[in-house]
Formats: C-alpha cells, structure tokens, sequence
C-alpha cells in the first residue's frame, strides 16, 4: 500500500485536527522581538470586524469565550468543538483578509488552515457554504442543492433556511429544525392543486400529514392527533422525524419542478408525432 493510499484511508480524529488548526492558528514568525501570529493580527484588527460576529466581543479569545470554546486541552475536543473552531476561524478569516494578505507568511497560513479543514469536511462528506452572515458547516444534500435551484429568485431566504437546515452545528436543536420546517411546509402548501390528481399525490398527502400531525405546523404534542406512536419518541427520535420530513418536502418540490418539465416532453413527442 502506498503512502497515499494510507492516507486516503486514514481516519480522522476531531482532537487531532483540532490540536492541528490551534497550532497554525498560533503559529509565530519574524524576529525574536518582533513576532506575530496570524491570531495576533486578526486581534489587532478585530475592532474591524462585521458586528454580525464581533458583536460586542473585544478578542479573538473574548469570542472564543462567548461561544463557550476554549483553545486548551485539545486531547478532549468532540466533533462538536471542532466544527464550531472550524466555522470561527473560516469567518475571521474571510473578515480580515484584506488586513494581512500583503503578508506572505500570514497569508500561507490563512490558506494551510482553510486547506485542512476542508480536507476534514471532504473525508465526513460536509462542505462549507456562504449565507448572509458568513459561512457555516453543513452536511452534503445533494437533493437540497437542487430543490434550490427550482425556487423562484426572491426565495432567498427560503434559500438559505433549506441551507441552514444541513448546518452540522444544528444537529439537536429542533426548535430551529422546526421553525425551517414550517417555511417549508408554507412554500409547498400551495401546490396542492398540482398535485391532486397526479400520480405524485400520494407524496403531498405524506408531506401534509408529516408537517401536521408531529407537532411541526402545529403545537400538538402531547395532543390526542399525535400518533401514538410518536408520543413515546425520544428527541434524537422526534428529530429523525424532523430529518425525514425535511427530506420528503425537498422531494415534493423537487417532483412539482419534474411535472412542469414532464409536461414540456409530452408537448414535444406530440410535436415529433
């Protein structure tokens, strides 16, 4: 086996990369009265950061505070605390490049960290995206990224609530998981005349039900019309749900697109006819 093979199989450990994007982080250079750190000089600049993430932080480590995320330790890092870094370090970069770009050693490692994480979202099958506030990680949904591009241009911000839905660091909070649900199930209740008498409407009918009946739409936990069934759910259960429904209504917008499309090859084998 070569060398790449190795490390094409190897497995990665989130305390291991997380020590590896503290080090780069940290990393210092210049003379031995005047060394700097690519975390020195985003500090010195972090009063020039977008409030979206500065807010009211004074430090890189006064942020790292606030989002309850210590440096230390790296050996009992989790999953969790490697994508949070990941997602921090992603932003103050991209707030600050214009600050230290001219800086060769700065600018190498700006890139060497970006170049690792992404390395650590391609072998966990995630990806990084842009949304209005800045990046987050999210799983990879291929259906999601072309139920997108079936939305009408002003669906922006459906958009990047579908995008939201994906981000790794939502994982457990399903009054968020709900609250994207219901925009969800908003901008597909209108539908229902296309797909009443279509060989699609078993799907709706689904959809409906799910967004409904599992205290989605409507607060009915606990509720005599919870299925019975679902009143004993765990919440990693109750979200499984929540992950399921989310799927079932990208695929109903994902068939009405395919119904329009279906329509337009009708038309033209008629044509060739």
């Amino acid at each position: 086996m070569s060398i790449f093979e190795i490390l094409e199989k190897r497995e990665i450990k989130p305390a291991n990369e997380f020590e590896r994007l503290v080090a780069l982080f940290h990393y210092e250079w210049g003379t031995f009265r005047l060394k700097t750190s690519l975390k020195q000089i985003i500090n010195n600049v972090f009063h020039k950061i977008l409030t979206q993430l500065r807010q009211t932080f004074l430090s890189v480590d006064d942020l790292l505070k606030g989002i309850g995320l210590s440096e230390d330790y790296a050996y009992w890092k989790e999953w969790k605390d490697l994508f949070l870094y990941s997602e921090m370090l992603l932003n103050l970069i991209n707030y600050t490049k214009e600050y230290f770009e001219k800086d060769d050693t700065a600018r190498e490692t700006a890139q060497q960290i970006i170049s690792n994480i992404n390395v650590i979202l391609e072998k966990n099958n995630h990806e990084w995206v842009q949304t209005k506030e800045g990046y987050i990680i999210v799983d990879k949904n291929p259906a999601a990224t072309e139920a997108i591009e079936c939305l009408e241009n002003d669906k922006t911000d459906l958009a990047l609530n579908m995008i939201e839905y994906n981000r790794v660091l939502l994982k457990g909070n399903l009054a968020r998981k709900r609250e994207i649900l219901v925009t969800l199930a908003d901008y597909t209740e209108p539908m229902n005349n296309d797909f009443k008498r279509s060989q699609y409407a078993a799907l709706y009918n689904d959809s409906r039900f799910l967004v409904n009946a599992i205290d989605i739409r409507h607060n009915n936990s606990g509720k005599g019309d919870l299925p019975e069934k679902a009143k004993a759910w765990t919440p990693q259960e109750k979200e499984g749900w929540y992950d399921k429904t989310y799927q079932v209504l990208l695929t109903v917008i994902l068939t009405r697109k395919y119904m329009d499309v279906s329509k337009e090859i009708q038309d033209l084998k008629s044509a060739r006819n």
